[in-house]
């Protein structure tokens, strides 16, 4: 539901999906523009490797999200699903995001929602930090027009543990 939710504005073109992983965003959007040039970038070689191979009609690279490898104005969207939490500048990500975005492109992002109110949660080697809509609103709003949406566990929806995601889009100003 989360990568299906990220790409939710997605109408095809030039995609970038940043800290991809193992993410599914790269062969959805495949599937809605098999015209598309798109990429996936993180910092892990193996999965890259896998991922490549799994796709081998979508871009694989590895690179540092904070120095993404592309010229200004060359995707037409970028995702970065689940990342922003484990950066120690999320700020600069989101910066160079906005760099590589067409005007008019569109940064969807997933996160965890409001961490913190777990003891224990941000503990400095997965999460660095936690989210509300209200800082994602404050790092996005230089940039453009926000959406955010929560999304909640289908099977788990009032279970404690089972955090909510906040998945917002920013149109890039013109």
């Amino acid at each position: 539901r989360r990568w299906k939710a990220l790409l939710r504005y997605y109408k095809g073109g030039k995609l970038l999906d940043v800290g991809c992983l193992d993410s599914l965003v790269p062969a959805l959007a495949r599937r809605k523009d098999s015209k598309a040039t798109i990429w996936g970038l993180d910092q892990a070689p193996e999965a890259m490797k896998v991922m490549a191979a799994k796709y081998p009609d979508i871009h694989f690279i590895v690179e540092s999200v904070y120095s993404l490898p592309f010229g200004d104005r060359d995707f037409d969207y970028v995702v970065m699903g689940e990342l922003i939490e484990h950066l120690e500048r999320p700020g600069d990500v989101f910066r160079e995001a906005m760099r590589i975005l067409k005007p008019g492109g569109i940064l969807a992002l997933s996160t965890p929602f409001n961490e913190a109110i777990e003891i224990g949660a941000i503990d400095e080697n997965h999460h660095l930090w936690s989210f509300t809509k209200e800082d994602i609103l404050n790092l996005l709003s230089p940039y453009g027009k926000i959406k955010i949406k929560t999304l909640r566990s289908r099977y788990f929806p009032r279970y404690q543990y089972a955090f909510p995601t906040i998945i917002a889009w920013c149109w890039k100003n013109a």
